[in-house]
């Protein structure tokens, strides 16, 4: 889980078709200084892991990344240069235990990556 410790939540804002979470990424984690030491960047799958948390949040429960689409890293996500970041998440769509969703990491107008993903939402742990 990188909630509280690679990346902190600011603020969250619901929208009619999306929803969006400011958060403020830790430039002194240890995946910093691996990736890289000098000119440290947000690994891609650091990305969808935070998408990943921030969906599970919005939903209330457990959510497992099934799939993947259109990925697309577009600009380089430093800690160092900008402390805000917004998570969208736009076109939610559930079905029974199933969700799609389209996301995005952005500053503003500026898209720095942008995916596609579906997710099993695990609602009730009575069969486990």
């Amino acid at each position: 889980m990188l909630l509280n410790k690679f990346f902190h939540i600011i603020r969250k804002e619901r929208g009619e078709e999306s929803w969006t979470v400011w958060i403020r990424l830790n430039p002194d984690h240890e995946i910093y200084k691996a990736h890289f030491p000098s000119a440290p960047i947000t690994p891609g799958v650091c990305q969808i892991q935070m998408i990943t948390e921030v969906l599970s949040l919005h939903l209330g429960c457990e959510v497992f990344l099934t799939e993947i689409k259109n990925v697309k890293y577009i600009a380089v996500i430093s800690p160092e240069e900008h402390t805000e970041w917004a998570i969208k998440l736009m076109k939610i769509v559930e079905n029974g235990e199933e969700c799609k969703i389209s996301a995005s990491f952005a500053i503003g107008e500026q898209v720095f990556s942008k995916m596609s993903m579906t997710y099993h939402v695990v609602r009730d742990h009575s069969d486990i």
